[in-house]
């Protein structure tokens, strides 16, 4: 069975105890993957992938296999009461066929030292704590979501289609990220160390599951927070869903993986994973989220949920995806020298 997803579905604890070969291939660029599946370039049995990419890609395209309702539109029914509203990338347009489960779920906005910055103080601020800590903040490289991010806080929204004058500034505001930005990394344990070190006040794009591993080690001063001033009427924060999905071409029993990752404990242990812990929207049901201990919790900032159900955008696709992705490897081309 081979298996495409985003980063935890691959530790090795997660994956023992499943009875069945698989074969396991992370990815950071939903874009990319979605668009190799589509082009026939990866044997995929297994897709988990950020929402918009299955409803509005992937099942449009026919490449989805429909799940059996009876079975699979119950799980819906433990989703945490705030977000079952969620529950929507899991189901075709019309609501009557189930076409993925969703699972974990989060932010991906500001990652702060609160020592450095008050909590309330860079929610408040938003993004104009990047032109006010020049030199002191670092970009963490997730080009689907920097790029989001970077069209936001110009008070552009990146989930319709730009005009020119739109392109203009996003490209404006490209270079303003890179020419402010103290340093550019892939790598969100290094950017975690750096804000403990106190050598940046903080990192974007970033969020629970990447601060999640410097909280977890007790430096919960480490936060994610949501940007909740607009900018141009818009919203600042973004919410990922991810979805769990069978291929239609699929030759082999996939659905048994599905229902291994919806078990009790796989639910627990995909939250709570080795380098990024995530809320999963499991914890819906009292067995899942009394797995959860009082410092699970404060890792993955249970209490400041909401904050994301009422500040953020939700993942979407970008029209325009191609030409913001020529626009930011561009600019980033100038700033190499800032990579670490």
């Amino acid at each position: 069975m081979n298996i495409y997803c985003w980063e935890g579905y691959n530790q090795k604890k997660f994956i023992e105890d499943f009875p069945y070969k698989i074969n396991l291939r992370n990815f950071i660029s939903d874009f990319q993957v979605a668009n190799q599946i589509k082009n026939k370039k990866i044997n995929c049995d297994v897709i988990n992938i950020n929402n918009a990419f299955i409803r509005d890609y992937l099942w449009k395209k026919n490449l989805i296999k429909e799940l059996d309702y009876s079975k699979y539109y119950d799980h819906i029914s433990f989703f945490l009461k705030n977000f079952k509203y969620l529950s929507k990338w899991t189901l075709s347009y019309n609501k009557k066929k189930v076409i993925g489960i969703g699972q974990r779920f989060g932010n991906l906005n500001f990652v702060i030292n609160s020592n450095l910055i008050k909590k309330n103080t860079s929610e408040l601020e938003g993004y104009n704590l990047i032109i006010e800590n020049k030199n002191k903040f670092g970009i963490l490289l997730f080009e689907d979501f920097n790029i989001m991010q970077i069209a936001l806080s110009g008070g552009i929204n990146p989930f319709k289609k730009l005009n020119d004058k739109e392109i203009s500034s996003f490209t404006n505001n490209c270079q303003l990220w890179f020419e402010n930005a103290k340093l550019i990394s892939n790598n969100y344990l290094k950017l975690n160390k750096l804000l403990i070190k106190k050598q940046i006040r903080f990192y974007l794009t970033g969020g629970t599951y990447t601060c999640s591993t410097a909280r977890r080690e007790g430096n919960y001063n480490i936060m994610s927070i949501i940007p909740k001033k607009k900018i141009n009427k818009l919203k600042q924060g973004l919410i990922f869903t991810e979805i769990t999905s069978v291929l239609k071409n699929s030759k082999v029993n996939a659905e048994k993986y599905l229902d291994f990752i919806l078990t009790e404990q796989k639910s627990y242990e995909i939250a709570m994973s080795k380098y990024t812990c995530n809320p999963v929207l499991q914890m819906g049901n009292p067995k899942i989220l009394n797995r959860f201990s009082k410092s699970d919790l404060e890792i993955i900032q249970f209490d400041n949920l909401d904050d994301s159900k009422f500040h953020s955008f939700e993942y979407q696709i970008i029209p325009n995806y191609k030409k913001l992705l020529g626009i930011f490897k561009k600019t980033l081309s100038l700033y190499t020298h800032k990579i670490i």
